[in-house]
């Protein structure tokens, strides 16, 4: 799986919140959190029109006892770009590939699918910086 990677904490280093999760899931440093009910958080899958409240800060184990997980969720990301690529200003969402983003539509927007706003211009399959909207 591809993970994020923190380059810049802001506002409150990075305002870490903590997430529950199951103490079977397994998150990798990098991971986005994605949220599932009953206020739960798992690695993202890959999948799209998902709510995304995080970045995994630290290592989540699976079986080891832990309930939680520490999320970031205001900072400069840098992931691997998803689809077609984007544009400098574009709003991202996740892209089908676990752990990758691509340029948001309309509809993704309206919905609140959209994790971040372009840093950079980058083709499929390149990294950019992308500044964090969850």
């Amino acid at each position: 799986m591809v993970q994020a990677e923190i380059v810049k904490l802001l506002g409150n280093m990075g305002d870490r919140i903590d997430f529950k999760c199951a103490n079977a899931s397994a998150i990798a440093v990098g991971d986005f959190l994605e949220l599932a009910d009953p206020n739960t958080v798992t690695a993202h899958a890959g999948n799209v029109d998902t709510p995304i409240v995080g970045i995994c800060a630290r290592e989540k184990v699976a079986n080891d006892g832990e309930l939680f997980v520490t999320g970031i969720t205001n900072c400069i990301f840098k992931a691997v770009v998803d689809g077609a690529g984007c544009t400098i200003g574009d709003l991202v969402s996740m892209g089908s590939t676990a752990g990758e983003v691509e340029a948001s539509t309309a509809t993704d927007f309206e919905a609140g699918w959209a994790v971040g706003r372009s840093k950079e211009t980058a083709a499929s399959a390149e990294t950019a910086l992308f500044r964090s909207m969850f």
